[in-house]
């Protein structure tokens, strides 16, 4: 198939044995890291610069001003954060941007009050014109989740979602990066489900689960904007179940029905505990009073008040599967995803485990109910691979050597080897785990 040259339509590059159409990242530096990662998400022999047309949900879309261009709209998200990051750090050299906080460049950036400064910055492969992010574009569904199942699509065809308003969407602002003691219940080295983000979660096995805490470190409070229709009703706005009864817990062990093990009460005055505001404004947003386990796809209720749902949220930088909404914390892009109660304790078939130490995944001690602000699989690297950088693909970290907080392991870090500036620990769950196969399956019947 030929290239197509035609203004408002995406340069496709090929169209795969599937028919498929493919294009090529369009990252203007030419250097798509993808290209020094082959074995993340793509086939022998084929183009790690090419993006399926009909699987967008870890790619960013820019626009070019030549309506001409042929190049292409699409990046691959990790490439977008790293050219993201030098049209930043030109930004800083830029007129009144010099006097702004890092906060507020990356919020103006592409917002006509700092692309206006740093548009020169921003130039296309095409040689004549200049890139910008498309702030109102989301990735469409793709055709089939991590695991090879295909997800379902409103068989209409007809698209049900709104242009979304970016100044409607709830922020949030976090406290400092560390672990906490969640005080009020004395619950030593367990995570404080509170939207600052600083706590760790338990350790597995038999190491024990104590947070380093110094008497001096003290819990900022968080501050949410949401609007003042849903504050009022405590974030539900009228779209959310309220639970009767606790019932869907009965499948757990007796040692874990306790307020320890399952979210069931709010933090803040009057009902207005922030992480559930956060949680509730989020979804009412989109309209969504129903979310999807990213490792099943089991559809789970939310509930308007603690434990918010029969698992656990968590906040990530990737975007694991397309039910994973999108917000902006601290100027940063996250993606508030959902993993469901049996998948967090392994049951009934759906342990997942290290493709290459063989090691299982174990969610069993997280806290159900609430929200951890950073990506849980991350949080507890389990062999070198996982610590690997995804452009060089050489270990960010010594073998032996571990960051001091989970929540470190979510934050963009330099790669010591290629400088590369990425969230390297935080991987494609489709690159890091598969399903283990029972012993019983393997056996003829």
């Amino acid at each position: 198939m030929a290239p197509r040259r035609a203004t408002g339509m995406d340069s496709v590059v090929g169209v795969g044995i599937e028919g498929s159409a493919y294009t090529r990242c369009c990252v203007p530096s030419g250097d798509c890291l993808r290209v020094q990662q082959k074995v993340i998400g793509s086939h022998p022999g084929e183009d790690p610069m090419l993006i399926a047309l009909d699987d967008l949900r870890d790619t960013v879309r820019v626009t070019c001003n030549n309506e001409l261009c042929t190049v292409g709209r699409y990046m691959h998200r990790e490439c977008f954060d790293q050219w993201e990051q030098t049209v930043l750090c030109y930004l800083k050299t830029c007129g009144r941007a010099r006097s702004w906080s890092e906060r507020q460049r990356h919020q103006n950036l592409w917002t006509k009050k700092g692309y206006d400064l740093a548009y020169k910055a921003c130039g296309c492969r095409c040689g004549r014109g200049h890139l910008k992010k498309d702030l109102d574009w989301m990735p469409p569904p793709p055709t089939a989740n991590i695991f090879g199942r295909i997800e379902e699509i409103d068989p209409t065809g007809s698209k049900k979602k709104k242009r979304r308003n970016r100044n409607s969407r709830p922020s949030l602002t976090i406290g400092p990066v560390g672990p906490l003691v969640d005080a009020g219940r004395n619950r030593a080295g367990s995570l404080s489900c509170s939207s600052s983000g600083s706590s760790s979660p338990p350790a597995s096995g038999s190491e024990p689960s104590v947070s380093p805490v110094h008497g001096s470190h003290s819990k900022k409070k968080t501050r949410i904007e949401i609007p003042d229709r849903i504050r009022i009703a405590g974030g539900a706005n009228g779209i959310f179940t309220r639970r009767l009864d606790f019932s869907s817990f009965n499948s757990l062990p007796k040692s874990k029905l306790n307020s320890y093990q399952i979210k069931t009460e709010d933090e803040g005055n009057h009902g207005n505990d922030d992480t559930r505001c956060f949680i509730l404004s989020t979804l009412a947003s989109q309209g969504k009073s129903k979310v999807h386990c990213i490792l099943c796809e089991e559809q789970l209720l939310v509930f308007d008040r603690y434990p918010l749902v029969d698992g656990t949220f968590f906040l990530s930088p990737r975007q694991h599967a397309k039910s994973c909404i999108e917000v902006k914390v601290e100027g940063r892009t996250q993606f508030l995803t959902v993993v469901c109660m049996a998948c967090l304790e392994g049951v009934n078939g759906r342990t997942i485990v290290c493709r290459f130490c063989n090691q299982k995944w174990d969610g069993s001690s997280l806290i159900l109910g609430s929200m951890y602000s950073y990506d849980i699989f991350a949080a507890m690297p389990c062999c070198t691979e996982r610590i690997k950088c995804n452009s060089c693909y050489k270990p960010v970290l010594h073998p032996a050597q571990r960051l001091n907080f989970f929540s470190d392991y979510s934050h963009m870090v330099p790669c010591p080897h290629c400088r590369t500036l990425d969230t390297h620990f935080v991987k494609p769950l489709g690159f890091c785990y598969t399903r283990q196969v029972s012993r019983a399956s393997l056996l003829w019947p």
